[in-house]
């Protein structure tokens, strides 16, 4: 009883700190970014907010991160397909790569602070019932970011899943097919087990160390139906294997 309530005052204690830096980093870096029209300034602060809650969530929640296979991340910008378990996805990849461009979904936007924030920074806004037209300008962003040397981060079932789950409840989306096709670049899967100590659960949390590992790129050159299957099968396979190791 009393180890539950302590995680749990543990937990809140962590959401307070998310919640502030969540709403004075963008109060800070949001006009200045508007303002010089250079999501750079909006992209350091994003780089300062993820310092700050990883730091956080070591010291409050007693979870750390281990890095693996980190040489399988080319020297060229590419796209990274990450399995989505977890809040902490979204904040890790600001800490390992420089200015990694988010695929997000637009309701994102609609947080007071966070979401203008978010506008500001290096992004791809995703509207998931927006068809044809929504994928095409998915393309034109990932190719613009992709020139400019800065690597693009999609979440290839489009949702947080459950640790367990499997893709017949959340399949992979044609949004990174129709990136892999398009962009000519490699794609790199990250698998993880962030969701076994982050769990979606509110004031939910498991000490221990968060794995995320790179595997190797899937180059150029597979068909369509090649692709899916490699990147699913290494994906799925790697991060129920990371997740059974962390029980």
């Amino acid at each position: 009883m009393l180890k539950n309530i302590a995680s749990f005052l543990t937990s809140l204690l962590f959401y307070l700190v998310l919640f502030l830096f969540s709403f004075f980093i963008p109060a800070i870096f949001f006009l200045p970014s508007l303002l010089f029209k250079n999501n750079k300034i909006a992209d350091y602060g994003a780089k300062l907010w993820a310092i700050i809650i990883i730091f956080s969530l070591k010291k409050i929640c007693n979870i750390d991160y281990k890095i693996i296979n980190q040489q399988n991340i080319p020297n060229s910008p590419c796209i990274f397909a990450c399995k989505h378990q977890s809040m902490w996805e979204t904040i890790i990849m600001h800490l390992i790569i420089k200015q990694p461009v988010y695929a997000y979904k637009t309701e994102l936007l609609k947080i007071p602070f966070y979401g203008w924030f978010l506008n500001a920074m290096s992004g791809i806004k995703v509207q998931r019932k927006g068809g044809a037209s929504a994928l095409k300008y998915v393309l034109e962003q990932a190719k613009k970011y992709l020139s400019k040397n800065q690597s693009i981060v999609i979440f290839p079932q489009g949702t947080r899943v459950e640790i367990f789950s499997n893709i017949s409840q959340n399949p992979y989306q044609p949004g990174i097919i129709a990136l892999y096709q398009n962009c000519q670049v490699p794609v790199v899967p990250i698998a993880l087990n962030s969701g076994v100590f982050w769990p979606k659960k509110l004031f939910s949390h498991k000490s221990g160390t968060i794995l995320i590992e790179f595997l190797p790129p899937i180059n150029i050159g597979l068909n369509k139906q090649q692709f899916i299957q490699t990147l699913t099968s290494q994906l799925e396979e790697k991060s129920k294997q990371l997740v059974v190791n962390a029980q």
